[in-house]
């Protein structure tokens, strides 16, 4: 099944160059359901129009916004960050209070919709509906992610290096779990690190996935019953409803290790050491050598890491030809070229590609021939 594909993923955050936008003027309209002669909606309500109109300087920054959210997850609002562009404009999608619920003292809940509308054919369009927590610090109001309330009475187990949080009414699979553990000591034997602690949220499903990161409306949450992502900082969303979910934990530790990774090799290396969409390596590069033995495809136009490009829906083609070339440089220069390869500061994959003898004439012909091998896996 097709992993899930953030707008605003953390890999797309760090990508960009953090140029400030031309502050333009964002109209916050609120519901008549909201209490605005509440003396504290009102102080909740400035905060917010503050924060929306300068939300997009930075993702990392914002005195609007509680400064523990920043230590604990590193872009604490990286779903709405430059929510507001589209097609249609850069400042297309303007934001509605729809309601700000009381939860107990000195806090509240904000639920926000993105909504756009096309004047030349009177049609709307919402974008989504998202969740903040406003929080009463002193005689201040501060903004926090929600993902906290949504998940405050999961069940939390440790297992090694590895903080389990449930979703209510999951049962845990202890199989699971003890196969992820054995799957994170070869892993980190294979990239010679200790073992990182990392959250992992194990969710029934993909839309219970964006309903804890705030959402309670995104198309993207409708799109598949299976994926997930890896997040700042070692956080791992599995929509998987397993207890298992080795792909996003290799993002975790490259991030780590090799901080300039190619995203495209990252992919590769991920998919390559633990699969893709519930699928083993092995799985889909059966799949994918059967497919290439009767469809004529030229690899090299396929390096975009995030085409929308699967064979009968599973197997993700751009994710199999960045495994396969981890697979041919681990088999014919070992580990410590493939390492160099993720090393590299070089934006361009066919540059950094060269020092392994492939390039855009010959990657076809290539991966073909170590499609007739049998599967080099990275701990042989």
């Amino acid at each position: 099944m097709k992993k899930i594909i953030y707008l605003f993923c953390v890999l797309g955050i760090l990508s960009c160059n953090e140029q400030k936008p031309e502050i333009q003027e964002i109209y916050l309209s609120i519901s008549p359901t909201v209490d605005k002669k509440n003396i504290d909606n009102q102080a909740v309500i400035s905060v917010l129009e503050k924060f929306l109109l300068s939300k997009n300087n930075s993702p990392r920054e914002n005195e609007y916004w509680l400064e523990s959210d920043y230590e604990k997850y590193v872009y604490p609002y990286a779903e709405i960050y430059q929510i507001e562009k589209s097609k249609y404009g850069e400042n297309y999608f303007k934001p509605s209070l729809m309601e700000l619920i009381d939860l107990g003292a000195d806090k509240k809940l904000l639920k926000i919709g993105y909504i756009g509308f096309n004047q030349e054919n009177s049609e709307s369009l919402i974008r989504c509906i998202y969740n903040i927590i406003a929080v009463k610090k002193g005689t201040e109001w501060k903004l926090k992610r929600a993902l906290e309330y949504f998940t405050n009475n999961w069940e939390k187990i440790q297992k090694g290096s590895i903080s389990y949080y449930l979703s209510e009414g999951k049962t845990a699979n202890i199989v699971e779990m003890k196969k992820q553990e054995d799957e994170l000591v070869k892993l980190c034997q294979f990239l010679e690190t200790e073992p990182f602690p990392i959250i992992y949220y194990s969710c029934k499903n993909t839309k219970e996935v964006f309903e804890i990161k705030g959402f309670d409306y995104y198309p993207n949450m409708y799109f598949s019953e299976k994926g997930g992502l890896a997040e700042y900082d070692n956080i791992i969303f599995s929509g998987n409803n397993s207890e298992e979910y080795t792909h996003e934990i290799v993002h975790i530790y490259t991030k780590h290790i090799f901080p300039t990774i190619n995203r495209f090799l990252d992919e590769g290396i991920a998919t390559y050491i633990g699969g893709s969409g519930g699928l083993s390596y092995v799985e889909h590069r059966s799949i994918m050598k059967e497919y290439l033995a009767s469809n004529n495809l030229d690899l090299a136009n396929h390096t975009t890491p995030y085409e929308r490009l699967y064979i009968d829906d599973k197997t993700p083609i751009p994710y199999m030809i960045g495994a396969l070339i981890c697979e041919r440089t681990n088999r014919i220069y070992g580990k410590e070229k493939l390492f160099e390869l993720f090393k590299s500061n070089e934006d361009n994959l066919w540059l950094i590609l060269q020092g392994v003898n492939l390039n855009k004439e010959n990657l076809t012909e290539e991966l073909l021939n170590e499609l007739k091998l049998s599967p080099n896996l990275y701990m042989q």
